[in-house]
């Protein structure tokens, strides 16, 4: 019987990269290169959109009881009105750092969009979803200074 010998060089290269990959370090919305930009409509909804603000607590991106009266209104606005589109604009004040907030109007409007979606059971065709930091605010305020006003996902049907 013959036996042939085999390399393990290429195996073993497979293995390190693998185990290289592995170790290396992973990146998050913390840091600045990583940090969702603001992307604003690109076109304002227009004169006769109807609005709705959903209000959020301090560094929160949950919809609570406060917030919950306006998605249902939005939904059944929404299923009313089958030819209507949703645009949905998450924002927060000043406080925390720029990147930070860029994020949480993020995940902010993807809160509100899920609500709307897979609670409401709106197409998701239907519902835009973009956030803008505290890029524009409602209110103008300094940095580092906290106001309702500014902690919201504004919602234009159009």
């Amino acid at each position: 019987m013959l036996y042939k010998k085999i390399s393990l060089a290429p195996l073993t290269l497979l293995g390190a990269l693998a185990v290289l990959g592995a170790c290396a370090p992973q990146q998050s919305y913390r840091s600045a290169e990583m940090a969702p930009v603001s992307n604003p409509p690109p076109v304002a909804p227009g004169p006769q959109a109807i609005w709705y603000h959903v209000p959020f607590a301090t560094d929160s991106f949950a919809v609570d009881a406060n917030g919950q009266p306006v998605v249902s209104s939005v939904v059944a606005y929404l299923q009313q009105h089958p030819g209507s589109e949703a645009t949905i604009i998450g924002k927060t004040d000043t406080v925390g750092s720029q990147q930070y907030n860029m994020h949480l109007s993020h995940q902010r409007a993807d809160a509100v969009r899920n609500a709307l979606v897979y609670d409401g059971k709106i197409a998701a065709e239907r519902v835009e979803t973009r956030w803008t930091g505290e890029t524009r605010q409602a209110v103008t305020t300094a940095d580092s200074t906290a106001e309702a006003g500014n902690r919201v996902v504004d919602i234009a049907i159009h």
